[in-house]
């Protein structure tokens, strides 16, 4: 309602309300593939690196060490996966 009697006083409502209209009917391309890609891939990654570096490296490094070298391994693969990922994208982009 506060927005309907900022509108009421406006010199532009009218054009206003038929670009937003406009831009809600507006079609365009999925771009789901794209946010799992940027958002939930990394998130995923880290996760899984996190895990395997873990359990591969419990025993083999001292204890104060253990949990630095895990976190910085994963996230360099991370990293690593999300420029490469970038790299992919921009490519297929190209051609």
């Amino acid at each position: 309602m506060v927005q309907a009697q900022t509108c009421d006083r406006c010199s532009e409502a009218h054009d206003c309300q038929q670009i937003y209209r406009k831009l809600g009917r507006a079609e365009g391309p999925s771009i789901a593939g794209k946010v799992l890609v940027a958002f939930a891939l990394p998130i995923l990654v880290f996760t899984a690196c996190l895990g395997g570096f873990g359990s591969v490296l419990r025993g083999r490094l001292a204890e104060p060490y253990h949990t630095p070298v895990v976190f910085l391994l994963a996230l360099v693969i991370t990293a690593g996966s999300v420029l490469a990922a970038s790299a992919f994208v921009k490519r297929l982009q190209r051609e």
